[in-house]
């Protein structure tokens, strides 16, 4: 009972602890998915309509681009700047994706499963899958039906009797498979989604003649123009009220698709220090040494050099500058070197030299041996069987042929000892010793060859050569000296805001305001530099500096300023705007002051305008491009619309006032057809639809990029 009272009378204490026990938990649950739904609210690596891609989604699909660029390149890794591509590749085609579905749910456009299965094994196969080298003819460079086939025979195959590399290796085309035949689906659906808008625009009889017949309705003009960059600037006036008037006329033009940032930044590179090369120096004095006094240079080289000791010889064609002059004049066993060459040195001796074929032209057939055992005694008794078939008089191409119809007859081409070292020395000693037309056969581990030699090259003197290829690389000491020096310039008072004058007093060479988009692969195409980048875009704090360690430099930036996608500020494009300006400023005074001249012939313009008068011919309203000017409409117009014989001008043009006279007219002799026209109108007018309907529509359904945030 007194226990009990102490319990009750306690009880509001124990209430206490245990409701905040309780509270403690409710809010750490409610803390820890707050957390959760920020992260995930966060997790937009781009936006399309609404419609949120996170990063698990975007990255599985990078993957298996990667994947998918790996087997169709036998590549095993991407390099950096491929891997960029990709990124960049994936991001527009999923946004593309989002965009055909949220059109073709509207206008209800579909893809049925019939249409994809005629597009893989119909009449009307995918231009996507006839591009595959996957199932390319490698002969024709044509579209294989039978490998496409044999590609579904494999990926079909019954998994439970396979090995698991093998399970591995269907399955990775299964994977691939899908991930083609998605893209064969949007590729449908694009095409439909295109023909539908082509189909809304149509070329009307009016429209198709005028156009046919200003097409052939060509002139022969003679012109002389006044270039813009005649007058100097300071002779126009552009107030900035007229700057901020033309910008907001025409906002619409500045658009920024994607935030753009300005760095200011520098780069200090990481070269061998004089102690770095000194150290090597020493260790090359010691190899000279031992390679001089050494009979077995192979295992000098080795311990020394770069690259490995071959022993073949090399004819002079194939040396370097430096070895072909020191071969030129050696005695065997004379030395050279060591000698600094760029970042290196470089130590020789002359082994040997012969004069002999410096190439052999080879047909070979290639058995891999088991090793050992009863096999390895069947694949001899092969080899033999076959080597007596070819000795016995049976042409060794048609044999190889027979073996492999893939073979080309086993011709292996025209190869020199360097070439085939890696085969093996004996190998190499036999081929360049045996008689045009000889047939062999050569035991090499894990291969037994039949070797015949079909023609050889005349003989030259060659050299063997033993060299020590001693790089210079930098040091972690050197590293760690050019690190330390960059971190005391980080630490300086003020850095952020005296960033360009204090790396100048340091002698850097200082990059101002450069511009960056959030979508650039690179700085200034420096390998490794997206880091950069994406510092940028995230950095929140303008005046931050930061050092980025590159391979062989160093990169230390600021960020200036970061201007997020939208309308650039007047700021950002003052500049432009100011340029444009002062162009048509000058069009309007160079006009204005020949007009007062009440000039009345060519060559009275070109005396007033110091220049000479020139001509071009056949030009019509839709020439595009006029030889020697570029684009100049007021051409094309003059071209069809002038009187002949009659002045026209002063007139502005994009690069400077012209003043013109059309000397002659002539028509074409072409045929109208008004459909031939409107078809090749219309092909028009459906190209311009491919090339700005995404483009529009990424526009429209706001598309907002957020990679910059993840890489």
């Amino acid at each position: 009972m007194a226990t009990l009272q102490k319990i009750r009378n306690k009880a509001g204490f124990l209430i206490a602890v245990i409701g905040i026990a309780l509270l403690a938990f409710i809010l750490g649950d409610l803390l820890t998915s707050g957390s959760t739904l920020f992260r995930k609210s966060q997790d937009k690596v781009f936006e399309v309509n609404g419609k949120v891609i996170s990063t698990e989604e975007y990255f599985t699909r990078v993957t298996e681009w990667e994947n998918f660029q790996k087997m169709m390149s036998g590549e095993s890794s991407l390099d950096e700047n491929a891997s960029l591509q990709i990124k960049e590749l994936v991001y527009q085609q999923m946004v593309r994706e989002c965009i055909l579905d949220d059109q073709a749910k509207k206008l209800g456009l579909t893809v049925s499963k019939e249409e994809i299965n005629d597009l893989v094994h119909g009449e009307n196969i995918s231009p996507l899958l006839q591009q595959l080298p996957l199932f390319v003819d490698p002969k024709t460079g044509i579209y294989d039906r039978e490998a496409l086939t044999n590609f579904f025979t494999a990926i079909n195959t019954p998994t439970a009797s396979l090995q698991p590399e093998e399970k591995a290796l269907v399955q990775q085309y299964k994977s691939m498979w899908l991930f083609i035949e998605n893209l064969i689906k949007y590729q449908r659906l694009e095409e439909k989604y295109r023909t539908l808008l082509a189909s809304a625009v149509m070329v009307n009889d009016m429209e198709a003649k005028t156009s046919f017949d200003l097409s052939q309705q060509n002139a022969d003009l003679t012109y002389v123009v006044q270039n813009y960059y005649t007058i100097p600037d300071t002779l126009v006036t552009v107030e900035d009220s007229e700057i901020r008037a033309f910008y907001e006329k025409h906002k619409k033009n500045f658009k920024l698709n994607t935030p753009i940032a300005k760095i200011t930044y520098f780069i200090r590179e990481i070269a061998p220090s004089d102690e770095d090369f000194a150290e090597v120096e020493a260790q090359a004095m010691e190899a000279a040494k031992k390679l001089a006094e050494s009979t077995n240079p192979s295992a000098v080289v080795a311990d020394y050099s770069e690259t490995p000791y071959h022993d073949v010889y090399l004819a002079a064609n194939v040396l370097t500058e430096s070895q072909r002059s020191f071969v030129s004049s050696a005695n065997i066993g004379d030395m050279y070197g060591p000698v600094r060459e760029g970042n290196s040195f470089q130590i020789y001796k002359l082994i040997d030299k012969i004069v002999a074929p410096d190439s052999v032209r080879l047909r070979m057939i290639v058995v891999p041996t088991a090793g050992a055992g009863e096999q390895d005694s069947l694949v001899r008794h092969f080899v033999d069987s076959v080597f007596t078939v070819i000795k016995g008089g049976k042409p060794f191409a048609q044999v190889a042929n027979e073996l492999n119809p893939q073979s080309n007859g086993g011709d292996a081409g025209w190869v020199r000892e360097i070439d085939i070292a890696s085969v093996g020395n004996d190998f190499v000693q036999t081929v360049f010793s045996m008689q045009v037309g000889e047939v062999r056969k050569i035991s090499v581990p894990g291969q037994s060859i039949i070797v015949q030699v079909e023609e050889k090259t005349k003989p030259v003197t060659k050299y063997k050569l033993a060299v020590i290829n001693m790089p210079v690389v930098v040091s972690e000491r050197t590293s760690n000296n050019v690190d330390n020096e960059l971190n005391q310039f980080l630490s300086l008072p003020d850095v952020g805001k005296k960033f360009t004058e204090l790396a100048k007093q340091k002698g850097y060479a200082v990059v101002p305001n450069y511009t960056i988009s959030s979508t650039d692969f690179s700085i200034a195409q420096i390998p490794g530099s997206r880091q950069v980048i994406q510092w940028a875009f995230n950095e929140k704090e303008k005046g931050a500096v930061k050092k980025f360690d590159l391979t062989n430099l160093r990169i230390v930036a600021r960020l200036d300023n970061v201007i997020p996608a939208g309308t650039a500020p007047l700021s950002e494009v003052a500049t432009v705007i100011r340029s444009q300006l002062v162009r048509e400023k000058k069009a309007e005074k160079i006009i204005t002051e020949l007009k007062s001249k009440n000039l009345s012939s060519l060559a009275d313009y070109a005396e007033e305008m110091n220049t000479q008068p020139d001509t071009v011919r056949f030009v019509n309203f839709n020439t595009r491009n006029i030889a020697g000017l570029g684009f100049e409409p007021v051409l094309n117009a003059y071209s069809a619309f002038a009187p002949l014989h009659k002045l026209m001008g002063p007139a502005k043009g994009n690069m400077g006032v012209f003043v013109v006279n059309v000397d002659n007219r002539t028509q074409g002799t072409e045929t109208y057809d008004p459909k031939i026209q409107k078809n090749s109108m219309q092909s028009e007018i459906t190209y311009r639809l491919q090339m700005q309907s995404m483009e529009v529509l990424k526009d429209k359904l706001e598309v907002k990029d957020n990679r910059y945030r993840f890489y």
